[in-house]
């Protein structure tokens, strides 16, 4: 006869371990969930931030501030900063300006919680309109000089205007592709006219040379332009409203007659979309005329001026600091009568070509992730 055995109180400690082996089960899958949650978590703040501060760089890039950023001085730091829109982050940084034609742009992004950063960089380098000026009146078609006017092709250094590099080697006064056009009134042997020659004869000035520059052409010019009239006449002076610049202003182009002044750091390219008449006073910057430019009340316009149809100055006339282009595309006749003057000035061809220079990135590696937390 086979015995029985006792099984009494086995049921309880299986019970238990399953307990046991089910709790660390859930518990595992807890903690993967956990785990899964904050990686996932991190992950987007991580791209939060990523994505806060690529828009910063590129922000600051896309909506370069010339008038601010092309003022700093070399080593000087401007800082930037603000927030994207829906609460998906934020971002603060630098512009650092390490030579005169290289910026560095530093921006530092949050998530929306500031828990997670990150930092990219971007190089900017300034991007003048690429205008070369061969002579202080370069022309093709005929010109007439008379009265009290005066072209020099010798460098002048704009007076009152500090740090202006060594003065260049003088260029001719006047560059035209036939000179029998010439017609001088008052001004015998050419008596207004100086430079190294007064007279170059240069026979592969066309429509086509004085109108490209670069690789640009004039109608380019003004997609370029950060100031824009509409022709007409106007009278040009510094607009300042509660002691700051008003460059809104159409009729404010600068101060260059008082540098030190809230507008002598503004440098507008201007583009003017028709014939443009000009009665007073002061502008600086680069200004473009798409058709024809007539100057009186002793105007001064420091930079170069590009005119694509004809230049006459009458009266007190117009005072031209830089060098002027008057492409005269139509071959119509050039006056340059009154007292006016125009004068060659490396100073503020160089100076107002870097300050009106937009930024634009380098064509390679100017983009780098610096680091991310």
């Amino acid at each position: 006869m086979k015995s029985i055995r006792n099984n009494r109180g086995v049921a309880l400690p299986l019970a238990i371990f399953a307990l046991v082996i089910i709790g660390a089960m859930v518990a595992g899958s807890f903690f993967i969930g956990t785990q899964e949650q904050r990686i996932g978590r991190n992950t987007v703040g991580s791209q939060q931030a990523f994505q806060a501060a690529e828009y910063g760089a590129q922000l600051t890039a896309a909506t370069w501030n010339s008038q601010v950023m092309n003022a700093m001085a070399v080593g000087s730091t401007a800082t930037i900063g603000g927030a994207l829109s829906g609460n998906q982050g934020w971002y603060r940084g630098e512009v650092r300006r390490l030579n005169n034609m290289l910026f560095l742009v530093r921006s530092e992004g949050f998530s929306a919680d500031s828990m997670s950063r990150q930092q990219v960089g971007l190089l900017i380098r300034l991007r003048p309109i690429e205008i070369t000026i061969a002579a202080a009146l370069q022309t093709q078609g005929d010109l007439k000089i008379g009265g009290s006017s005066f072209i020099n092709g010798y460098d002048v250094a704009p007076t009152g205007w500090s740090n202006c590099p060594a003065l260049e080697s003088p260029l001719p006064g006047i560059s035209m592709a036939d000179s029998s056009g010439i017609e001088t009134p008052g001004c015998n042997d050419l008596s207004c006219v100086t430079g190294d020659p007064k007279i170059l004869e240069d026979s592969t000035i066309s429509d086509s040379s004085l109108t490209t520059f670069g690789d640009v052409t004039f109608d380019g010019l003004r997609d370029l332009a950060s100031k824009i009239v509409l022709g007409g006449t106007l009278k040009i002076e510094p607009s300042i409203v509660g002691g700051v610049c008003a460059t809104g202003s159409v009729t404010n182009w600068g101060s260059p007659l008082n540098p030190t002044g809230p507008c002598g750091n503004y440098f507008p390219i201007i583009w003017s979309e028709g014939d443009l008449k000009i009665n007073g006073v002061q502008g600086q910057g680069v200004l473009i005329v798409n058709g024809d430019l007539s100057v009186q009340g002793g105007f001064e316009f420091f930079g170069p001026v590009i005119i694509k149809g004809t230049l006459s100055t009458t009266g007190t006339g117009g005072h031209f600091n830089g060098g002027v282009i008057a492409a005269n595309v139509e071959l119509e006749q050039n006056d340059v009568l009154g007292n006016a003057v125009i004068n060659y000035s490396s100073c503020a061809i160089l100076r107002v070509l870097n300050a009106s220079a937009s930024g634009a990135l380098l064509r390679e590696r100017s983009w780098i992730n610096l680091y991310g937390q």
